[in-house]
């Protein structure tokens, strides 16, 4: 399901694997090459409170391993940046959460943020 407001879409993709609840893909709007769009920030189950989120959740961007370590594909030169993104992400996964729950299935469209 998509949800977008005036500076991000978000997509969200629902998962039942393990500690996975769901993936992401985020297109940015650009001036000069229209959105940008980076696929596979992961929504996971966690044993720690994410205290900004205040819930045991993680949101992490998209990751590659290399040599058994685990290096992020995308990096945030200001974290209050990241941290905005992540709430965006976090509310968008709520709503597709609760539309899901409530009619249980799971319709593509797009919801305001």
């Amino acid at each position: 399901m998509i949800v977008a407001d005036d500076d991000v879409k978000i997509t969200v993709y629902l998962k039942d694997k393990n500690n996975l609840l769901a993936n992401a893909t985020v297109s940015i709007p650009t001036i000069e090459f229209g959105y940008v769009t980076i696929k596979d920030f992961l929504i996971w189950k966690s044993n720690n409170l994410n205290e900004r989120l205040q819930e045991y959740i993680n949101i992490t961007p998209p990751t590659k391993q290399f040599y058994g370590r685990y290096h992020p594909g995308v990096f945030f030169e200001k974290k209050d940046c990241w941290y905005k993104l992540e709430e965006k992400i976090y509310d968008a996964y709520i709503k597709v959460k609760n539309k899901y729950h409530s009619n249980g299935k799971l319709d593509i469209e797009t919801v305001d943020i």
